[in-house]
């Protein structure tokens, strides 16, 4: 996040720390709102309110839900509920001005909301107005959330856990900021957000997944479709009469899921005149994917093979196809982006073809560790990793990131990444990123280890690298655990412990025998969150770690460290908090149900 007031240092490097904080999350707030007599703005004198709220008379939906939003919540801070009013009205001298106001005009106050873009927003105070201006369409509302939560000590922790600070009176410290997000399009691609598009938008996430609607300022980005297009581009169904726009691999033509043979001139029209009518049939799209499938078997044809050995990789023929697609559809769709992926074969960049003005490419981590910093990370995954988004970053026009934030092949086991996620995202910063995609659990129900943590972590991440994450983390555990929050910070600082001391290193598909999986962390683990169920103060709170005991549970059973009938007992005992949690999924392609049957539980 930029911020005129502050320089924000991105160079970061790996130390091992403790997870969360002890402090009361209420102490926290107390401390936040009751310092220095400094504000110039009081919004709310013993329960009531002289302000009034005034919006643009052609307010956007999302600028009067921005408004709506302020109304309610300083309701529910303070009892004041200020009326809303747009700028047609006269002015009068205690106001708080939200959008690209024509008050603005009277005032010393100058916005740009041409830099602010469609995200950034300014926060002041003029004598005894506040002024809450952001860019169209999300800035004024991603505000009015920041002003909320970073000044009024609001939280949102899940869907259905909030922190409202009771108030007699609200007063604000002197307020001169402009606050542009460092990536424009913030994507945690977790079922937390997934499920609640208010969630989502308190949180200033913009990817397309969340069902955000005008009033909460859409998506930033409308893909059509999301990655691996080959098989839509071309359909497999072609393969029986035209060989010859498949992969040729060890000398046969081969179908299935496959890529495709991109020097085929026919590939190439067939793909632009899809691409076409996608555009026409889905006008709201601004990404248009011509992207590889999700599998290796690229074409090995002489002309395929030539330039992929004269670029030194099989981005050469990728980007040369996608290359030509994107001129193909440049004229008549100057405001269409065509996006490709850089992954795993394709992920080193071309020694000399240069990605299209119009593409983007989005470069994937899947094969890296996720224990430590991508920065400094001694494994050898890594350190290609850096190589190749240093090498991407200074050719691509436009370069995003996709990440990976669980274990995809067991959603429910435990997954030591938190020390890396703030550094990880710095990094991609540093190197030019503009729009980041942190995959976790979102298949079915969600529910993956930890996730409402990590989902509310990577949020604030991605609205700001530089946050304070140990206070977000203390905040969260303690609202969310209660009395239980410090033996589940003790449960996490174990689990991280293999990875801080030992350099263990973790990937998105390691096992339940992973190195990191001890049994004496087991044995520590079941201790803590035993001890944690026992202090919890009520069922909630109990339910809550009961579900965060699933992953000890789940690498027990997966590798039989529990046997017989105690096995029997503790399977239906997982699998009964797990439906009641709403879980769904084992993993990325298995069902919880089917997971259960195979082990005799219905």
């Amino acid at each position: 996040m930029k911020t005129e007031r502050t320089t924000s240092n991105l160079h970061s490097r790996y130390q091992p720390r403790r997870i969360g904080s002890r402090a009361s999350l209420f102490g926290v707030l107390f401390l936040f709102l009751a310092g220095p007599a400094l504000a110039d703005v009081t919004l709310v004198t013993k329960g009531k309110s002289n302000y009034r709220i005034v919006i643009p008379a052609a307010a956007i939906p999302s600028e009067r839900h921005a408004a709506e939003e302020l109304q309610g919540y300083l309701a529910k801070i303070s009892g004041a509920k200020p009326t809303i009013v747009t700028d047609a009205e006269k002015p009068v001298s205690r106001e708080i001005l939200l959008g690209n106001n024509t008050r603005l005009a009277r005032l010393r106050t100058k916005v740009d909301f041409e830099k602010l873009g469609p995200d950034g927003f300014v926060l002041r105070e003029e004598g005894a107005r506040l002024i809450i201006a952001g860019g169209r369409p999300r800035g004024t509302l991603n505000g009015v959330y920041t002003l909320l939560e970073e000044k009024l000590g609001v939280r949102w922790f899940t869907p259905e856990l909030e922190i409202v600070p009771t108030l007699a009176r609200v007063r604000l410290r002197k307020l001169d900021e402009t606050i542009i997000p460092a990536l424009e399009n913030r994507d945690a691609f977790w079922r937390q957000f997934m499920r609640n598009a208010d969630f989502a938008a308190r949180h200033r996430v913009n990817g397309q997944h969340y069902g955000l609607q005008e009033k909460h300022g859409g998506a930033f980005t409308v893909y059509h479709p999301f990655v691996h297009s080959f098989d839509r581009l071309v359909p497999p169904a072609l393969y029986q009469d035209h060989p010859e726009y498949f992969p040729l691999i060890d000398g046969k033509r081969k179908g299935g899921y496959v890529q495709r043979c991109l020097s085929n001139p026919d590939v190439l029209s067939i793909s632009i005149e899809r691409v076409r009518q996608w555009i026409q049939e889905h006008p709201q799209a601004n990404i248009i994917s011509v992207s590889q499938n999700d599998t290796f078997n690229h074409c090995q044809c002489d002309p395929c093979r030539a330039v992929d050995e004269a670029e030194g990789s099989p981005a050469g023929s990728l980007l040369k196809f996608v290359n030509a697609v994107a001129e193909a559809i440049e004229k008549d769709h100057p405001n269409v982006r065509i996006d490709t992926l850089a992954y795993q074969y394709t992920r080193k960049a071309p020694r000399t073809i240069r990605p299209h003005r119009n593409v983007i490419v989005r470069l994937c981590s899947i094969e890296c560790c996720f224990a430590h910093p991508l920065e400094i990370c001694p494994a050898r995954h890594n350190e290609r990793f850096r190589e190749d988004i240093i090498a991407w970053g200074t050719i691509a026009p436009r370069l995003y990131v996709w990440d990976y934030t669980t274990d995809f092949a067991h959603y429910l086991q435990p997954f030591p990444n938190f020390d890396s996620l703030q550094s990880n995202v710095r990094f991609f910063v540093k190197h030019g990123v503009t729009s980041l995609f942190e995959q976790g659990n979102y298949s079915g129900g969600g529910g993956g280890e930890m996730e409402p943590l990590r989902a509310y972590v990577l949020a604030k991440l991605l609205w700001n690298p530089e946050t304070d994450v140990q206070r977000h983390i203390g905040e969260f555990l303690t609202a969310y655990y209660g009395q239980a929050a410090t033996k589940v910070q003790a449960y996490l600082d174990a689990i991280h412990r293999p990875v801080r001391e030992q350099g263990e290193h973790i990937h998105i598909f390691d096992g339940p025998r992973s190195a990191y999986l001890k049994p004496e962390f087991l044995e520590t683990a079941e201790t803590l969150l035993n001890e944690a169920e026992q202090l919890a103060e009520n069922n909630q709170v109990r339910f809550r770690v009961q579900v965060a005991r699933l992953p000890v549970w789940y690498v027990k059973i997966a590798t039989d460290r529990v046997t017989g009938q105690a096995k029997a007992d503790l399977t239906r005992r997982f699998v009964a908090i797990a439906r009641q949690a709403g879980i769904s999924n084992i993993s990325e392609g298995q069902a919880l149900s089917d997971w259960a049957k195979k082990l005799g539980v219905q």
